[in-house]
């Protein structure tokens, strides 16, 4: 079974992905994947683990190269135009990598002269996002010690420092408490509300339905389903998106 319904309205495009696939030895993780996503828009990829998520934001975020096909945001390719790409975009990974050696304060200005922000705007802008995400005196701890909810929360504030118009965040609620998960909820809404853009991935539905204008339902690497949470259920037959995704990836495995 397959569900594709796309929406027809002539808003600007900001990201687009074109058959894009990639092949790691035999396996193949992303199979003719296709998909756009525009400003003022959160788009979900939805999957169960090893569906082929975590490679596409990669491709995205110029970490990985494709096997054939294309990724472009504004325009720009990921493999023509990766310094253009990565200006423009804010990476969250499923697993960051941090530096546990260093403050959290410091690894944010590190990544903030790297992006060569100015000096007062990067005091402001750390400041900012620790009142945001409550990091308070956790600022000024080494990485090391941090739990995993306080580095999902510096590694979100890390992604967003610059304020890029396009965020690319994979499972950006993992590790995290129902307070702290609802709190990022709602700044995704608030910035796609300012015209930006967000490509998420979960594989949790009440999250992707709760958040997402639109989702792409993933299985194997290609996508199985996609369209607004409620229209994807309703022609599939389905009450809710979670009874939605099971039956299309039922039948995918079929």
């Amino acid at each position: 079974m397959f569900i594709s319904l796309v929406r027809d309205d002539m808003a600007v495009t900001m990201l687009e992905i074109i058959h894009l696939t990639k092949v790691f030895g035999t396996v193949k993780a992303v199979d003719n994947l296709s998909f756009k996503v525009e400003k003022g828009e959160i788009y979900g990829l939805l999957g169960t683990n090893g569906a082929g998520k975590t490679t596409t934001m990669k491709i995205l975020a110029c970490l990985l190269k494709p096997t054939s096909g294309r990724a472009l945001v504004n325009g720009a390719d990921v493999v023509e135009k990766p310094l253009e790409v990565k200006s423009q975009i804010g990476y969250l990974p499923e697993m960051p990598s941090l530096f546990e050696k260093l403050t959290g304060r410091e690894f944010l200005f590190m990544l903030g002269t790297l992006r060569k922000m100015p000096e007062e705007l990067l005091d402001r802008r750390v400041g900012k996002f620790a009142d945001v995400l409550e990091l308070d005196e956790a600022l000024d701890m080494e990485l090391g010690i941090y739990s995993k909810g306080m580095r999902q929360r510096i590694s979100f504030a890390s992604a967003i420092l610059h304020e890029p118009p396009i965020l690319i965040l994979d499972e950006p609620t993992s590790g995290l408490d129902p307070r702290f998960a609802r709190l990022v909820k709602k700044w995704i809404k608030d910035y796609v509300g300012n015209g930006n853009l967000v490509l998420m991935s979960t594989h949790v539905t009440e999250i992707a339905e709760s958040l997402c204008h639109r989702v792409a339902i993933i299985h194997d690497g290609k996508i199985v389903g996609e369209g607004t949470p409620s229209q994807l259920s309703e022609a599939a037959g389905m009450g809710n998106l979670e009874d939605t995704f099971v039956k299309l990836v039922d039948a995918g495995r079929g």
